[in-house]
């Protein structure tokens, strides 16, 4: 990934999705906000214990960074679901509810996921011009959201998965993230095996599970092209000085954000 500051805001891009100039997207951090404490000080959520008066000046610092207004970003109520919606000019952000997945291909929308160790997916088809924002934590993941989404973008606009860029952005690794059986019997079910995804299964059956790697087979099957995929690889739990992780705070930790945009 690449690093830059946007109006004294750090953010982070993927290296594959930079070339294309009709989309902007990011990946936010910690840094560049009023946030204070374990949220500070770019916490993007009202649901962290943070003032919504802070919420809302670090969302207009993210819009300012963009450079579009505050109103363009578009955040849904996540809930780990598998629950995919598609986002318009007329869409109603309160009735994106129960919701961790968005997709557009309307100019000028930023659809954004929030995280802090589940893993933020960002993707673009350059052939339809449209864009998908994913948040898969490990029941996401094993509920397949991902390949929901790309999904959803084949029967809203056409998408063909050969086309997709996509970016599986900064979570917890597989060396931190320690699992236990139900969610191992999860990835088990999902996959039809759990090699490769867990590791180091141990006698009380924990596990440690790969979240990354379950997120980039699914594009795999779906024969999203290998090139096309970027992982960013860096884990949230051992770079928490610049992203929020839930693991390591025992979930005081503010919410770090993805989003993408078509511009044109």
């Amino acid at each position: 990934m690449h690093q830059q500051s946007f109006a004294n805001v750090p953010l982070w891009q993927f290296e594959q999705l930079l070339p294309y100039p009709n989309i902007k997207h990011f990946v936010s951090g910690r840094h560049g906000g009023v946030s204070l404490n374990e949220v500070g000080t770019f916490n993007l959520s009202f649901r962290a214990s943070d003032s919504r008066e802070n919420v809302i000046e670090n969302r207009r610092r993210l819009a300012q960074a963009l450079d579009i207004e505050p109103s363009r970003l578009v955040f849904p109520a996540q809930t780990h679901s598998d629950r995919v919606q598609l986002v318009t000019a007329s869409t109603n952000p309160d009735t994106l509810t129960e919701t961790d997945a968005l997709i557009t291909n309307t100019p000028g929308i930023c659809i954004c996921v929030m995280s802090a160790d589940c893993v933020p997916i960002l993707l673009y088809d350059p052939v339809t011009q449209s864009v998908g924002a994913v948040h898969a934590g490990w029941k996401g993941t094993v509920s397949k959201i991902l390949t929901r989404t790309i999904e959803a973008m084949q029967q809203a606009f056409g998408t063909r998965p050969e086309n997709l860029v996509a970016g599986i952005g900064p979570s917890i690794s597989p060396e931190k993230y320690q699992v236990g059986s139900e969610v191992i019997e999860a990835v088990q079910q999902a996959f039809g095996h759990t090699k490769g995804l867990v590791d180091k299964e141990d006698a009380q059956g924990k596990g440690y599970l790969n979240l990354w790697e379950a997120n980039r087979r699914q594009l795999q099957q779906l024969q999203v092209p290998e090139q096309a995929v970027e992982v960013a690889g860096i884990c949230t739990y051992q770079q928490s000085q610049d992203f929020f992780s839930a693991r390591k705070s025992a979930n005081q930790a503010g919410r770090f954000a993805a989003g993408i945009m078509i511009i044109s």
